[in-house]
């Protein structure tokens, strides 16, 4: 029987790797080598949005979201259209005002990062059939993909990391996972200028969709010092999924998600938010386990959360971590992942979602977390 299952497993990869790629458009691949160059990025030009803007909590998210997902539509791990959004990533970042000396890309070839979730025979596929005359998935003749990292410095040097991946898997990926990458954006847009006193490290991670190979690469390149100034990690993936709020936190204490202060400083955020704005974010602490970038963090001890908007009627199921969250979604890893749908069908979880995601992490960033052990 697990013969049986593991032949239509990979079956059912092999099917995949053909339809896809015989669908696919062919890409010019052009010049691989240095393609984050400074001299790549010397066009001035104003950001998507207006700097320092009034504009409500969450409407930012929006707009970027709705960029990502008419213009970089398939932005799969490893291929010239992640590498594609990575630049604008950084033409972005620039353009809000930020500098070079603010922003790190961190390259990677597939070889150099290890997959948390097995997904190196999968890649192995996808990269034969690539080279074949009957599939183009667009792979980067390099096989590099990238992290973008801006750094916010504080008054302290202890640092706070707010992480999502920005590839996707052959569809818009408006949630999965534009909306965290947009968070992010309207984030680091609204800390500007703000005298933080934690250091704030944006991370967009690339080659999350092949098995966490930034997350992971991102944090086995930190030294032990860079380790201990990690005072959390804040991951926000598949935001518009449903309205259910999600925020997944914990520490892996022995492989159980443990509470401490810190997890107890974001239990009283989310119920002063939830008071003040009529939200419903909901604790969830052993989702902190769901198959997300922050499961990266979790060996090298450091408190984590996982923010998601997921999809739950009725009691939130007991059972594998990982089929809940693949199973409480309406548009992950489906067509249906495209911000116009989802306007259609949902209209009003986008702005719901993403504003209350938008005010609770700058309640976490700008809270005092002194006496947290």
């Amino acid at each position: 029987m697990k013969r049986y299952g593991a032949f239509l497993l990979v079956a059912a990869v092999l099917l995949l790797a053909l339809t896809v790629g015989l669908v696919s458009n062919l890409r010019d691949l052009g010049d691989d080598p240095d393609v984050f160059g400074h001299a790549n990025f010397t066009d001035v030009r104003q950001p998507l949005h207006p700097v320092n803007s009034t504009t409500p909590h969450g409407q930012i998210s929006l707009s970027y979201i709705e960029h990502m997902n008419n213009n970089y539509y398939d932005r799969f791990s490893y291929t010239v259209t992640e590498m594609q959004t990575a630049k604008w990533l950084v033409d972005e970042l620039l353009a809000i005002g930020y500098t070079w000396n603010d922003i790190e890309i961190q390259e990677f070839s597939l070889g150099e990062a290890g997959a948390m979730l097995d997904m190196d025979f999968v890649m192995d596929l996808f990269l034969f059939f690539d080279s074949t005359p009957f599939a183009n998935f667009g792979f980067r003749p390099s096989e590099q993909s990238q992290n973008v990292i801006l750094r916010i410095p504080g008054r302290s040097a202890e640092t706070i990391i707010v992480g999502a991946h920005y590839d996707s898997v052959y569809f818009p990926g408006a949630s999965d996972n534009a909306s965290g990458t947009a968070l992010l954006l309207e984030s680091a847009i609204r800390m500007q200028g703000i005298d933080n006193y934690y250091t704030i490290e944006y991370v967009f991670f690339g080659a999350e969709e092949s098995g966490l190979y930034g997350s992971i690469f991102y944090a086995e390149q930190l030294s032990q010092a860079e380790h201990d100034n990690i005072l959390f990690m804040l991951n926000a993936d598949v935001l518009l999924d449903g309205d259910d709020l999600f925020y997944m936190a914990g520490y892996d204490a022995n492989g159980r998600p443990g509470a401490n202060s810190i997890t107890e400083k974001w239990d009283s955020i989310a119920l002063d938010i939830n008071a003040q704005y009529g939200f419903n974010l909901r604790p969830l602490p052993w989702g902190v386990f769901g198959p997300s970038d922050q499961l990266a963090f979790l060996p090298h001890g450091h408190t984590a959360m996982f923010m998601a908007g997921l999809d739950v009627t009725g009691e939130i199921p007991d059972g594998d971590v990982t089929m809940f969250i693949y199973e409480m979604n309406r548009a992950m890893h489906t067509p249906h992942d495209d911000i116009h749908f989802m306007d259609d069908n949902w209209p009003s979880m986008g702005e719901t979602n993403m504003r209350a995601f938008s005010i609770f992490l700058e309640e976490m960033l700008l809270a005092d977390y002194s006496h947290a052990g």
